[in-house]
């Protein structure tokens, strides 16, 4: 990154910076390994916390749109503050790459509402199993769309451990065998939305040219006010009755935990682009199934409405055949030059004139 701001100053042409910067920001081996490290563990980090946050945020304040509306609201401020006093840099609101985002923020602001519908009705290993389940579906995808090869045996393998272990952990689940497939209706609605949010996503960060990563922050979280908005409405959660309860309800304690769950939410969009850029869909699919480990660790700890000992040696199943897991290599041959994303800014020529290629990659 140093070497790419360096190219900047010495006004080398913009492709020329893009490339260099785009070495820490590709997939495969343009990314050294200790910058996928790091990104893989800030993000497993700020997905765990999120998780185990949020829940904690609809036990003392009952509502799921309120709170993603809030995390929406909080992101999207925060960021574009930061871009009003020059201390981060990002795209402004341009159609000609904010249009990339629409589909993705309908997506998103539909699969996050019903990930805290998921997480008020059900313990966190449902969550957790659901999840396990995207990376067939990704890789399925990935082969389409992405020029990626398909698994190889050992990956099979491991795709296959990790849907085995969800269905034996559904079969010991006590919400399964009270309610039956009930229970899991919003998780199913989650899990379909994720698996486009996980294929989409790769595009966005890969074949679109943006100045840093805090542009599909700020699409992302802005544009998903109004959809989250609509769907708390449509959900009867912001009636007036119900509002006015929250309101006398509400605690200092919920109010903490709304606060938290909205500083989290920015860390792990931030965190989840930056991961997206390095790796490929499917194996940024299988790392968020792995991180949840010491999630679940924790929700055995505190809470009581966690999964019994079969189900939970179901869910290690799970985790132990995503650690066999194996990235599909592309089809093609490695192109020479690439258009990649940087990481916090963007690079301009000796005259400052930035980029006006927004348009998506098409070699990819």
């Amino acid at each position: 990154w140093v070497q790419a701001a360096q190219t900047c100053r010495d006004g080398q042409d913009d492709g020329a910076a893009w490339t260099m910067a785009g070495k820490a920001g590709l997939d495969n081996s343009d990314a050294g390994p200790a910058t996928v490290a790091t990104a893989v563990v800030f993000y497993c980090f700020c997905s765990g916390g999120m998780l185990l946050v949020n829940k904690l945020a609809v036990v003392h304040v009952p509502s799921p749109a309120l709170l993603t509306l809030s995390q929406f609201i909080f992101a999207s401020v925060l960021v574009y503050t930061g871009k009003l006093l020059g201390v981060l840099d990002m795209d402004g609101f341009e159609w000609a790459k904010a249009k990339y985002f629409v589909v993705y923020v309908l997506s998103f602001a539909i699969g996050t509402w019903a990930n805290m519908k998921v997480l008020s009705m059900a313990n966190v290993e449902t969550v957790i199993v659901f999840r396990s389940c995207t990376p067939l579906a990704v890789a399925f995808f990935e082969y389409c769309f992405y020029d990626r090869a398909l698994p190889t045996l050992r990956s099979w393998f491991s795709l296959m451990l990790i849907t085995i272990g969800a269905l034996c952990y559904i079969a010991t689940d006590r919400e399964f065998q009270v309610k039956g497939m009930s229970a899991y209706t919003w998780a199913c609605v989650w899990w379909a939305v994720l698996v486009f949010q996980l294929t989409y996503g790769k595009f966005l960060v890969t074949g679109i040219k943006l100045r840093s990563l805090w542009t599909p922050v700020l699409y992302t979280n802005t544009f998903s006010i109004v959809p989250a908005l609509a769907v708390g409405l449509i959900a009867g959660e912001f009636n007036q009755q119900r509002v006015l309860k929250l309101y006398a309800e509400l605690t200092p304690t919920g109010m903490f935990w709304i606060g938290l769950s909205c500083v989290v939410g920015v860390c792990i969009s931030w965190a989840g682009f930056w991961c997206q850029s390095l790796i490929t869909a499917t194996a940024y699919t299988v790392v968020g199934v792995m991180n949840k480990m010491l999630t679940v660790t924790v929700n055995v700890l505190i809470w009581d409405k966690h999964a019994s000992p079969l189900g939970i040696g179901s869910l290690l199943v799970c985790l132990v055949g995503g650690s066999f897991y194996q990235q599909a290599p592309s089809r093609s041959p490695p192109k020479p030059t690439t258009e990649p994303m940087p990481l916090l800014g963007s690079c301009e020529d000796a005259d400052g004139d930035k980029s006006d290629d927004t348009e998506p990659d098409q070699r990819r």
